[in-house]
């Protein structure tokens, strides 16, 4: 009899054992489904209605004449359409404007198209369509190179891969503090020597993009002094 019921124990044992590791299992699956459909598109928001101001901070180095050009503006973006695209994708019209000082009104200066083909989120600014987003988004695709994606995938210019610096952590883009924030750059920027070619994207949840920063500066060491420029674009 105690033989029996020894083994009529151990088999519940194994059994509740079994239910431990397949919940374990099945909620790992769940979360990973989460995570596929919560922390992606929501980084590349278009929402009608919202309107962003954005300050852009430009510099220009010339080497020949050893001088700095500075500039500075504020722009304002705002969605204006949803439409179809020849495709046949659902893009989002976006209208960047500037306020002119004299007409007392703001002025479009640009138009940007953004949309979301199966993982791509794609931003096409002059006709050239960039992928700013691979989708999902997970933390293990900031570990290596092999998770990045080409830039200009759609576009004809040379390939510039891009990746997940960080994920899902607070930014300060100089101007306030973000949560949740995804970043982007590229997966081999130089930085001195001769050239610089730095790319980098910050998107937070919810809101969109947040900073940029492109750096093509020369470094020259004749005369030791920058060309090329520098540009900086921060939401306010």
């Amino acid at each position: 009899m105690l033989k029996f019921e020894r083994l009529f124990m151990q088999n519940i044992s194994k059994k509740i054992i079994a239910l431990l590791v397949f919940s374990i299992i099945l909620n790992a699956c769940r979360n990973n489904s989460e995570e596929l459909k919560l922390k992606g598109d929501e980084y590349f928001t278009n929402q009608f209605g919202v309107v962003k101001y954005y300050q852009v901070d430009t510099f220009k180095f010339d080497n020949f004449t050893n001088k700095i050009v500075t500039s500075s503006f504020e722009y304002k973006e705002e969605i204006t359409n949803k439409l179809i695209d020849l495709q046949g994708d659902t893009f989002y019209r976006i209208e960047l404007s500037r306020y002119n000082t004299i007409k007392l009104k703001y002025e479009i200066f640009k138009v940007i198209k953004r949309k979301i083909v199966d993982n791509y989120a794609i931003e096409n600014i002059d006709n050239t369509p960039q992928v700013k987003m691979l989708f999902p988004i997970s933390n293990y695709k900031t570990k290596g190179s092999s998770y990045g994606w080409n830039l200009n995938m759609f576009n004809a210019l040379d390939e510039e891969k891009i990746k997940y610096s960080a994920v899902f952590k607070p930014f300060f883009n100089g101007i306030n503090t973000y949560n949740d924030c995804v970043n982007m750059a590229l997966v081999k920027p130089e930085r001195g020597g001769i050239v610089n070619n730095i790319y980098e994207e910050v998107y937070a949840k919810n809101i969109g993009l947040v900073y940029r920063h492109i750096d093509k500066t020369d470094i020259l060491a004749i005369t030791g002094f920058k060309g090329g420029f520098e540009i900086f674009v921060r939401l306010k």
